[in-house]
């Protein structure tokens, strides 16, 4: 399963599979900082699985909240198979 890199932020690494609805089912990205990793809900910011130190996971929280519509627009495209480009990029 490819997991381009959609953003980055502060040592803050933001990832969204293709084709990934199948295990969560909701619309999510995958944030890495070193060796952890923790999978949050773009529309909801609930924190699915994994762990993040308190500090990262606000930052990566509030990256998502300030960007909810376009990241959900980019999950659109990811679960068909396309690439959902870069956060920032004109949609």
């Amino acid at each position: 399963m490819l997991m381009p890199e959609i953003d980055a932020l502060l040592g803050l690494s933001f990832c969204m599979y293709f084709f990934d609805n199948k295990q969560h089912k909701l619309p999510h990205l995958h944030v890495k900082y070193g060796g952890y990793e923790l999978i949050i809900a773009i529309e909801s910011g609930e924190c699915l699985e994994g762990y993040l130190p308190n500090k990262q996971r606000k930052r990566a929280e509030n990256n998502i909240a300030e960007h909810r519509e376009q990241l959900m627009h980019m999950w659109q495209k990811a679960v068909k198979g396309e690439n959902p480009g870069k956060l920032g990029d004109i949609c």
